[in-house]
């Protein structure tokens, strides 16, 4: 399974920034990175979290971008602070009521963590019992999909054949293995259904996983990530 958290890094040490990305690079983290509030709001399509590097000089923008959101509707975003260990104040004196924050001096061992920490805090994290590529959630527990965090409306059976699907990943079922599976013994249709169930979930679903959705000639069909 692979999930994306898209996140924006709000930094102007350079050291600090190649760290962070040194680190989340490895944890499924897609980081942007900026130090210019007032360019802001053309990065937050899709971010679901924004670690800001605080400083005493940055005090100013911290609080600016706090006004971003609230004025974008965008506080649905997860925040967290990063700041050396004698500046702790910030974290009050900012304005901003962070999800998280992790000292400079303990990322190597503890940002992962604790960023992981605030976003099941906030909801953002995949909940468990799911099968998840990238943006695509499939809750097996709540029979729901979600893409990119928007609800995507199933029928049933329509759900039994993409988790299937999900479930073997990259394997190809022929026609009548997928009727047997997910019709059971209450079908009494032919192999066209199948098609037709296909073709309704490829239009529902957006691209690009639409195109993971595969057919495989004169055999049956797929799912693979790779397009």
């Amino acid at each position: 399974m692979v999930y994306t958290t898209r996140t924006l890094l709000f930094s102007d040490d350079n050291d600090i920034t190649r760290e962070i990305k040194k680190i989340l690079n490895k944890k499924d983290f897609d980081i942007q990175v900026t130090n210019n509030y007032e360019n802001f709001t053309t990065f937050l399509n899709d971010v679901k979290l924004i670690i800001l590097n605080i400083s005493e000089k940055n005090t100013g923008d911290i609080a600016n971008i706090e006004n971003v959101l609230k004025n974008t509707g965008r506080m649905d975003i997860a925040r967290f602070a990063l700041l050396n260990l004698d500046q702790s104040n910030l974290l009050f004196e900012s304005g901003i009521k962070f999800d998280g924050f992790c000292f400079l001096a303990r990322i190597k061992k503890e940002l992962a963590v604790r960023i992981k920490e605030a976003l099941l805090r906030k909801d953002i994290y995949p909940p468990a019992n799911s099968i998840v590529v990238n943006g695509l959630v499939l809750n097996l527990d709540k029979y729901e999909l979600t893409i990119n965090d928007k609800p995507i409306e199933l029928t049933f059976k329509e759900f039994e054949l993409l988790k299937l699907l999900l479930q073997n990943q990259d394997k190809v079922f022929t026609r009548n293995k997928l009727l047997s599976i997910v019709w059971e013994y209450d079908f009494y249709g032919g192999s066209r259904t199948v098609d037709v169930h296909m073709r309704r979930l490829r239009s529902k679903i957006p691209p690009p996983y639409n195109l993971m959705l595969k057919t495989v000639r004169n055999v049956g069909y797929m799912f693979s990530p790779q397009i």
